[in-house]
């Protein structure tokens, strides 16, 4: 089921990856076209969500809703899940960030009850 909802994701224009991961680098269920995730990359968005919840702390816990990292051809988009879970998102720089963005949000509630 979770990688039905995950494929929403790819079947948008340019998206390269779907991944729910947790904190410590965990792949909990991926769907990707195009892209290797391999131990390097895992340990890349661990080190990611963990230095994003720092910084949020910094500002006085403020909850963490998004973190964009912009690249030449490609960006990532890491939004929580829950505690400790992560929807992160990859695609071409030329995938609607808008798009994929909404359909973070909307399916939110769905990949949870899956958790």
């Amino acid at each position: 089921m979770l990688k039905e909802i995950l494929n929403k994701f790819l079947i948008l224009n340019d998206v390269r990856a779907a991944i729910v991961i947790q904190e410590n680098g965990e792949i909990i269920e991926s769907i990707k076209s195009g892209i290797i995730l391999n131990e390097d990359l895992q340990y890349v968005l661990s080190t990611l969500m963990l230095d994003s919840k720092r910084a949020a702390r910094e500002f006085g816990d403020a909850p963490l809703s998004m973190v964009v990292v912009e690249f030449s051809d490609y960006f990532l988009i890491l939004g929580p899940v829950m505690e400790e879970f992560y929807l992160v998102i990859i695609a071409k720089i030329t995938a609607n960030i808008g798009q994929i963005t909404y359909e973070m949000k909307k399916n939110q509630d769905a990949i949870v009850s899956l958790l």
